[in-house]
């Protein structure tokens, strides 16, 4: 039987630029990620679009770095911890960053655990791609 356990997520949106400051900043939040919750997810070359402050559509495309913390979006402290440590990451990237506004997203996730192993009926299993 399947339980659900909770995390929050959190999205850091990096522009794709040529300056080597863009790089390096993608490196580290994989780096970070990884190393302070054991891993992450990227979305390359992703494309969007903003309006400037000079209210202008700007068409862009970003890096989408993303990690599920082990926190749960429900209590308090953990919601506090988490906002708290994105407010400091959204700091640093502008520090690094030449971009008006950098978008990281934080919300509440939940994971599907087995409470018990999963018992596989191997007698149906083949290989869908074989490289």
């Amino acid at each position: 039987m399947p339980n659900l356990t909770p995390r929050i997520r959190v999205e850091v949106y990096i522009p794709i630029r040529h300056q080597p400051s863009y790089h390096n900043s993608l490196s580290w939040v994989i780096e970070e990620f990884t190393q302070l919750r054991g891993g992450c997810t990227v979305n390359e070359n992703v494309g969007g679009y903003y309006l400037s402050r000079a209210n202008k559509v700007i068409d862009d495309r970003v890096d989408v770095v993303y990690c599920d913390f082990p926190l749960d979006w429900n209590k308090r402290a953990d919601r506090t911890e988490v906002l708290t440590y994105c407010a400091t990451l959204k700091e640093f990237l502008l520090q690094d960053l030449w971009e008006e506004e950098i978008l990281i997203c934080v919300y509440p996730v939940s994971h599907i655990r087995e409470q018990f192993e999963p018992r596989m009926n191997t007698k149906y299993l083949r290989l869908v791609h074989n490289s």
